[in-house]
């Protein structure tokens, strides 16, 4: 019975001692471990952080709210406007970011392009209020 486990070993590819042979080989490499927390991270470019938004190219339109799967976005009544003759409510965006999944499917659907994904991912805090988002609430229209 011991020998039918060997030999299961080597149809894997596993050999006595190959443990032994890895780790001379790679003793006098250098390491592949980051020095995070205590150096700068890197990441990818492609990396999906914190959202953000520029309140300014921000129209209140809100497809944002309607394509989040996290419920994120919530609009929040700011008033009215006059546009030629009528009064239009303008709404504008608040992020609960401790729920974002950072899907980045509201940065896709803006046509306005007033939201992106940041590198910035250290977002841990004990008061879970500081990550509400609500800059753009502070734009006058």
């Amino acid at each position: 019975m011991v020998e039918n486990d060997a030999s299961e070993d080597s149809k894997k590819g596993m050999k006595v001692g190959g443990a032994l042979g890895e780790m001379f080989r790679t003793a006098f490499q250098r390491p592949i471990t980051k020095k995070y927390p205590f150096g700068a991270a890197q990441v990818a470019e492609r990396f999906r952080g914190k959202l953000d938004i520029d309140p300014v190219k921000c129209t209140g339109c809100g497809v944002c709210e309607a394509v989040c799967p996290a419920s994120v976005i919530q609009m929040v009544h700011t008033g009215t406007r006059k546009v030629g003759t009528r009064e239009i409510e303008t709404k504008r965006p608040t992020f609960d970011l401790y729920t974002c999944i950072s899907c980045g499917q509201c940065v896709d659907d803006c046509r306005f392009e007033a939201l992106r994904l940041t590198h910035e991912f250290e977002l841990a805090t004990v008061d879970k209020k500081s990550l509400v988002m609500d800059k753009a609430l502070k734009v006058v229209n």
